[in-house]
Formats: structure tokens, sequence, C-alpha cells
């Protein structure tokens, strides 16, 4: 976070503050900045293997079903493509957030963790901060267009 802070000498608050608003804060469109590209791709690519990497042995461990996707059982590959969406999505949204990009990350999150989940559910699927942030910013560009 060098050669980032603000004017006020880095004193805003304490340190879980200052990550909450680094993470959250508006960024240019990943087709716009190739950095920005660049970051989320590196988060999807690692998050594609790691949510693989976690589900599997923990689905044989719990299960004691032993497979793989090529050679079977039905049971082992059916399991292992159900706990693979929710798994990837927490992941997701967890490096996401790490690589400073809580806003586009939980979106993707939300979405994919709401196909598997009851409409009811589906609203509350946003952290409060993110929310909050996300109305003020909504509130901003509708005020801002008029």
């Amino acid at each position: 976070v060098r050669g980032r802070r603000g004017g006020a000498g880095g004193s805003g608050g304490s340190v879980f503050d200052q990550f909450w608003s680094w993470t959250t804060q508006k960024r240019p469109h990943w087709r716009e900045s190739p950095t920005e590209a660049a970051v989320i791709f590196v988060v999807f690519g690692i998050t594609g293997s790691s949510s693989v990497a976690l589900v599997r042995p923990c689905f044989t461990t719990i299960t004691g079903v032993e497979g793989s996707m090529v050679e079977g059982p039905w049971s082992y590959r059916i399991g292992s493509l159900l706990l693979v969406s929710p798994v990837y999505s927490v992941v997701l949204i967890t490096l996401g957030t790490l690589s400073g990009r809580h806003m586009y990350f939980a979106t993707m999150g939300k979405k994919i963790l709401g196909r598997f989940l009851p409409s009811s559910v589906r609203p509350h699927l946003q952290c409060g901060p993110a929310k909050a942030k996300a109305q003020m910013q909504a509130g901003r560009a509708a005020g801002g267009s008029a």
C-alpha cells in the first residue's frame, strides 16, 4: 500500500479498515486496464486449481469414495462436481478480496452461489460493508446522471 496513502499520513483507522477501504475502492474496468485484467485472470486461475485441490481430497476423506473424473465411479464424479462450485465461489471471494478486488469478486461469487440457494436467501449473500458501499456508489451514479 506504499505510495497510495492519502494526505492524512496513513492514520485512517485500524489496519482492517484500511484494508477494507483499499479492497472495496472503485477500480477501472478490466477491459480498460491491463493491470486489472491481469489481476482478475490470475485470481480466476488460482481459484480454479485451488478449489479442485481442496474438494477432491476432502470429498474422499469424508465419504470414503475414491476415484477420478475419468475413471469414476459416478458417485465420485457427481459428488465432486456438486462440491466444487460452492467451494469455488468461496475461494474466489477470498482470493479476490486479498487481491484488492472485493467488489468485483463478491459479485461473481454471489452469482455462482445464488444458483445453488433458494431465491429467499440470495439477497442476503453480500456482506454488509460491501452492500452499503455498493448502495452508496449506486446513489452517487444515479445522482450524477440526472
